[in-house]
């Protein structure tokens, strides 16, 4: 695995050995990054990396200038990989890694929103279709939810998802862009991280 653009381009990466995670490919994670960064860059904004496996997305944002990544990661052989790569790219103090299950971790969250949220969660994951609602409250103003999908989990049929930005297919890979449409957090939450986040 390699960084595909900005100041880490081409620095190759540590990957879990086995099949402890699906890594996306390098022409999907091009495109993710296009779509994210034709509607808000990445200078100075906050992410969350969720099903993080070895930090391959988070160290893509850091690369083309984000201020700081969570990554969330339930395994624990795979967090320590992730670990690895952060000091690999000397960017532990931009890092923040969370042994923790995705899906309980927005659920429970009550820190300051993320400029992104990107997520790439097991295709058979049973809350798939309630990712945008669990993880849009916990985006800034002008954020952006990135999920990886199954091309048989449709979030652009009629009536389409009502947060949806724009969905593209590749492959059996569908990357959705999503956008609050409204205020779900309050002002506060807007405000600049601590150094943990915050939970229940």
């Amino acid at each position: 695995m390699r960084i595909i653009a900005g100041k880490f381009a081409r620095r190759k990466l540590f990957a879990p050995k086995g099949l402890l995670t699906r890594p996306t490919t390098n022409r999907t994670r091009e495109s993710l990054f296009h779509l994210a960064e034709n509607r808000r860059g990445f200078a100075g904004a906050s992410v969350l990396d969720l099903f993080a496996g070895a930090g391959t997305i988070g160290f893509e944002a850091l690369s083309r200038g984000a201020r700081s990544v969570v990554f969330v990661e339930k395994e624990g052989r795979v967090l320590q990989v992730a670990r690895r790569n952060a000091r690999k790219l000397d960017v532990e103090d931009q890092c923040i890694f969370l042994r923790a299950d995705a899906v309980r971790y927005l659920r429970r969250y009550k820190g300051p929103a993320f400029d992104f949220i990107f997520a790439d969660p097991p295709y058979s994951l049973e809350a798939m279709q309630e990712m945008p609602s669990l993880a849009l409250p916990h985006t800034a103003e002008g954020g952006r939810f990135i999920l990886e999908h199954d091309r048989r989990i449709f979030f652009d049929r009629e009536p389409a998802h009502p947060d949806l930005d724009v969905s593209r297919s590749y492959g059996r890979t569908v990357v959705s862009v999503f956008r609050r449409a409204q205020a779900m957090v309050p002002d506060s939450a807007t405000a600049e991280h601590a150094s943990r986040p915050v939970f229940s």
